[in-house]
């Protein structure tokens, strides 16, 4: 007689490498939404400060709630005091050191040079990181990769402090500190990664990450925004600004949620890897939406980037999620 299939199985898991890169691809868009949004505001020149607080208030809005109903019905999961700690204080860096800067790149270099900037360094220092501090293997051809990348941010630099900068008038010191606090966001933004990865992989809730470092820099730039624009500034913030940043807050959160699990799915390399093809996406939308000026530095630059990115070693690791 056969014998009958077994049932207790279940369904078969998703593979694990298929599952991170669907993560990836919805947070490669939502990030391109959500930085066209910024993108628009800044270049109104609405408060940096404001912005990026209200958009910070969307996750905080949508994730509190939700855990505070899990906390009343007796799930516990509140991480150790040192790792709420590190959360807190490199959510605090990602808000002060790596939103405000970038969104001030955007309105002076714009998205076609200041995305490219951001993910060349945030994929190099994760590469780097991850190789020192979660022990992550780097292959040579990705050293090689890193090295193209380098090349990218210098010849992205050099290009938006040449008079063909891609947003006109604006002078070539201005360009270098946008370029520079471009850089500083992709560090943060590459520390923010690792740490999300090896939090997450302790067992620390995603959500737990996401209300964690969203509500330090709802918090503190809060504050920081009634110090320096006052509450008349809230309260004559004009109802289109507000729908950008509400759409900044939730594009940004579907793609922090997705990008999360993705790091728990996979490395911190591949994660940046298949994300980094917002890059594209966001030149395209710098010079389509925003008439953001081609030159051959910004050409080359980014053609670089995607090389780079192609060259990075993809292999996937056999952790299960």
């Amino acid at each position: 007689m056969a014998s009958t299939p077994d049932r207790a199985a279940g369904p078969p898991r998703l593979d694990p490498a298929v599952a991170g890169t669907a993560c990836c691809v919805v947070s490669a868009l939502g990030y391109t939404g959500a930085n066209i949004c910024l993108r628009q505001l800044a270049g109104d020149e609405v408060s940096r400060v404001i912005t990026i607080c209200v958009k910070e208030l969307v996750a905080v809005g949508v994730v509190g709630p939700w855990l505070l109903w899990r906390w009343a019905a007796g799930d516990r999961f509140l991480p150790s005091p040192p790792t709420l700690a590190l959360l807190m204080a490199v959510g605090l860096a990602v808000q002060l050191v790596g939103n405000l800067g970038q969104q001030y790149a955007f309105g002076v270099i714009g998205l076609a040079v200041a995305v490219p900037v951001v993910y060349c360094v945030m994929l190099t220092m994760a590469a780097l990181l991850g190789r020192f501090l979660l022990g992550e293997r780097i292959a040579f051809r990705t050293i090689v990769a890193l090295l193209v990348l380098l090349g990218s941010i210098v010849l992205l630099g050099i290009g938006a402090t040449q008079p063909g900068v891609p947003v006109p008038g604006v002078p070539w010191w201005r360009a270098a500190v946008a370029v520079g606090l471009a850089c500083a966001a992709g560090l943060t933004y590459a520390t923010l990664t690792v740490t999300v990865r090896a939090t997450v992989s302790r067992g620390v809730s995603q959500m737990v990450v996401v209300l964690t470092t969203t509500g330090v820099g709802a918090a503190s730039l809060g504050l920081l925004s009634l110090r320096t624009d006052g509450l008349a500034a809230w309260r004559t913030l004009p109802g289109e600004h507000l729908a950008w940043m509400l759409a900044a807050g939730v594009l940004n959160l579907i793609a922090f949620v997705a990008i999360t699990k993705g790091l728990h799915l996979t490395t911190a390399v591949h994660v940046n890897l298949l994300n980094a093809s917002q890059v594209a996406m966001a030149a395209v939308a710098g010079i389509v939406l925003f008439r953001e000026q081609v030159t051959a530095w910004l050409v080359v630059g980014v053609a670089l980037t995607v090389v780079g990115m192609v060259l990075i070693d993809r292999r996937l690791p056999t952790t299960e999620a």
